[in-house]
């Protein structure tokens, strides 16, 4: 039988140099300024870390993000709250040093998926593990990137603007008329046809100032979820005036009262990402893109 007790902390010098040496191909200077915390035993065995190092959050949002290299528990010590422990004192530490988030990618495994899942943390990404191409679709053959917002932040109502409603699917076909020009990304919509929903924001002359499209997709297994896609359009003559934030809180409590877990926006850019940080969504960032020459971007946000 296990002893269950367990202690984590900050790692010392001999712990830090013992962790370290399990990652021989790190730069010299992330070795020197990862930040390591330890799980110990009653006899100060190191029974689990977590290694985190700390890089520059991309423009236009300014700051820090820390990037969980490894979290690891010794199989004898699993399941008694350990890696759970861990991840909560690295988030305590990132609020206290003002880091804005907290990303990784996880080993391909319904354990691990599901751990990610209950820290609250939003999933980037999900699909086919890139080295077993050939594998049966199973469990095993997921990967994903994941993030967390430290400084978390409830959406809520914009009071300013309240002539939002449902939209039908003439409005629906609308919006997609009149706010999506590429012919392939229309196709696209155009093949959800029968599982896209929408909100609207009329104006006082009643024709439509923005809008917001989604569409249900699952979270895939083990996770058993759905999440929305979201698509947000506001006319550049009615923009920063509460719009776009009216139209994203009515789809929010629409996946609230329908179960999904979350709401993921894939079309954000360098050029919007301001608006979707500050109404509290989690801001993943992807690499240049080399037709447009701008860093890629995911927002979202966990509904429960």
């Amino acid at each position: 039988m296990n002893n269950t007790y367990f202690t984590i902390c900050k790692a010392n010098q001999e712990q830090r140099d013992y962790v370290l040496d399990r990652f021989p191909k790190m730069k010299i200077e992330e070795r020197e300024s990862a930040i390591i915390y330890v799980a110990v035993n009653k006899s100060d065995n190191i029974i689990g870390r977590i290694l985190v190092t700390e890089n520059e959050v991309p423009k236009p949002l300014n700051g820090k993000y820390w990037y969980i290299i490894n979290i690891f528990v010794h199989p004898n010590f699993r399941r008694i709250g350990i890696a759970t422990e861990l991840v909560n004192k690295i988030k305590c530490q990132a609020e206290q040093s003002e880091v804005l988030y907290l990303y990784g990618s996880a080993n391909a495994t319904v354990e691990a998926s599901l751990f990610w899942f209950n820290q609250n943390f939003t999933l980037n990404s999900y699909g086919k593990k890139y080295d077993n191409v050939n594998e049966p679709l199973l469990y095993g053959n997921y990967h994903h990137f994941f993030s967390y917002r430290v400084e978390r932040k409830t959406l809520i109502p914009n009071n300013t603007f309240d002539r939002i409603k449902r939209a039908s699917a003439d409005e629906i076909q609308q919006a997609i008329d009149t706010y999506i020009y590429d012919d392939k990304r229309k196709s696209y919509f155009l093949s959800k046809s029968n599982r896209l929903l929408g909100f609207v924001a009329i104006g006082e002359d009643g024709k439509i100032q923005g809008a917001i499209i989604a569409f249900p997709d699952s979270m895939q297994a083990p996770l058993d979820s759905d999440r929305l896609w979201i698509n947000l359009f506001v006319e550049p003559e009615y923009r920063n005036q509460g719009i776009g934030k009216a139209l994203v809180y009515e789809v929010y409590q629409y996946a609230k009262e329908n179960d999904i877990v979350q709401l993921t926006n894939f079309d954000t850019t360098e050029d919007n990402v301001g608006f979707w940080y500050e109404i509290g969504f989690d801001i993943f960032f992807w690499g240049i893109n080399s037709s447009t020459g701008k860093r890629g971007t995911t927002a979202m946000i966990r509904v429960k």
